[in-house]
């Protein structure tokens, strides 16, 4: 079903003249451009709003809603005829959109290992896929079939304190008809979270907005040379947002030129962390940061949904979600965990067992030779933003365990130095709340954070 008239919800065609304000206000230098070409009403526009955990789409194609509580694919024959029509040509992967409100995420889902890996967070204007308003027209096909999926919030948000005991979970399942069992690890989190919030009694108004583009936006930026100038900025931001990878290569001859050089030979699953680490610090990859806003998620509902009926008495109920670091920017660290990897690469841990505290101090040990290498003022890798972000990052180890050795820090620590984590304190603090450093989380945490 379509619309014309926005209730924030379902899908509703619209046009520039009605969106432009929307536009301006997230991206306001593509809303410039475009007031410049002043498209008529024959260019449409669709508003598609999601609820929580709505999927979005995947790598076969995008999910809209059909107005019934439930959801069709854009390559489905029996699709809408208006959205055949205009946005029938991203029917096998995804149209032309832009973010307006809330965030998506884009994820690899590993089912078998329980495990998902956010690959890229989409926040309010920012354009996807740039495969669709970029892409040359080739035999070759590069993309491999199921891995990404697409959410509405973000799929890998997970509670910091365990929410794992059966007794409590009896009472959100008697609440708000719960049908999934208590969650065994953080990957189940998310299917509770949604859960929670889509129950009637709640009347969850949180909701993803994205503005699609028609078919005529699409042919007008391959075919109208007075359009080149949106082009243009288009491919700016491509080139910009895909520029490590371009370079991916160098810097993996970089890394391995720096295990030749000091004969670094550590368990390769640590390497892989390794670098992983630094791609977080670039804000390539993703990490993750205490929630405090209710841009990936419903956080408060969901906290106190928790506190309230789950019967989360004893510790804060802080929620984690994935973020991308700017290292140019922010005050504030961003975090990655051994205890909930989610790293591009599987090398195999070492055959020798290892405690996950040995483990904390053998990475310790591998980041700060590739710290002091990649920093060197005449190494490979110097005048390059990899060499920037080694002289400028701090990489701090958590657990909480003691460390005989002194290097890995008291998780409870966490608490102290990132405001963050006592974003809802204020709220239960009656209730002698403490943070949950004993969390899985944190039993094997890394922060990354530029100095001051």
């Amino acid at each position: 079903m379509v619309t014309e008239q926005d209730e924030r919800t379902g899908v509703v065609k619209t046009y520039w003249s009605n969106v432009r304000a929307r536009v301006a206000e997230v991206e306001p230098d593509f809303a410039k451009i475009v007031d410049a070409l002043n498209p008529d009403h024959t260019f449409p526009l669709f508003l598609v709003y999601l609820p929580y955990g709505a999927l979005k789409g995947d790598t076969t194609s995008s999910y809209l809603p059909d107005g019934k509580g439930t959801y069709y694919r854009l390559s489905d024959l029996n699709a809408p005829h208006d959205i055949i029509k205009h946005l029938g040509y991203g029917k096998d992967g995804s149209p032309m959109g832009m973010v307006l409100e809330k965030q998506l995420e884009y994820f690899i889902d590993l089912k078998d290992k329980k495990i998902t890996i956010p690959w890229l967070v989409y926040s309010p204007g920012q354009v996807f896929p740039f495969s669709t308003i970029l892409g040359c027209q080739s035999d070759r096909i590069y993309a491999p079939n199921g891995l990404l999926t697409v959410t509405s919030g973000t799929r890998s948000a997970f509670m910091l304190p365990n929410i794992g005991c059966n007794t409590n979970h009896v009472n959100l399942q008697r609440d708000f008809n719960i049908k999934k069992q208590a969650p065994k690890s953080l990957y189940d989190h998310w299917f509770i979270f949604k859960e929670i919030v889509r129950h009637d009694s709640l009347d969850c108004q949180w909701n993803a907005c994205i503005l699609y583009f028609s078919e005529k936006w699409i042919d007008k930026l391959h075919n109208d040379k007075c359009w080149l100038p949106l082009k243009l900025y288009l491919y700016e931001i491509a080139w910009r947002k895909f520029e490590y990878e371009r370079n991916r290569i160098y810097y993996d001859i970089a890394f391995s030129l720096i295990q030749e050089k000091r004969n670094l030979r550590p368990n390769p699953y640590l390497t892989d962390t390794a670098r992983h680490l630094f791609t977080i610090a670039l804000g390539t990859a993703p990490g993750y940061v205490p929630t405090f806003d209710e841009e990936a998620l419903p956080t408060k509902l969901i906290q106190q949904i928790f506190v309230e009926s789950y019967g989360l008495k004893k510790y804060i109920p802080t929620i984690m979600k994935p973020v991308h670091f700017n290292f140019e920017t922010n005050k504030f660290p961003v975090y990655y965990s051994l205890q909930h990897p989610s790293t591009h690469n599987f090398s195999p841990k070492s055959r020798e067992a290892c405690s996950t505290l040995h483990e904390m101090r053998e990475l310790e040990h591998i980041m700060g030779i590739f710290c002091d290498e990649l920093s060197n003022n005449v190494g490979v890798c110097s005048d390059t933003v990899m060499g920037k972000v080694a002289k400028i990052t701090k990489f701090n180890y958590y657990h909480n365990k003691m460390d005989s050795h002194n290097i890995v820090h008291a998780s409870n620590n966490l608490f102290d130095t990132d405001p963050r984590f006592r974003t809802s304190l204020a709220k239960y603090q009656d209730n002698k709340v403490k943070f949950a450093s004993d969390a899985p989380f944190v039993r094997g945490c890394v922060s990354i954070q530029t100095f001051p």
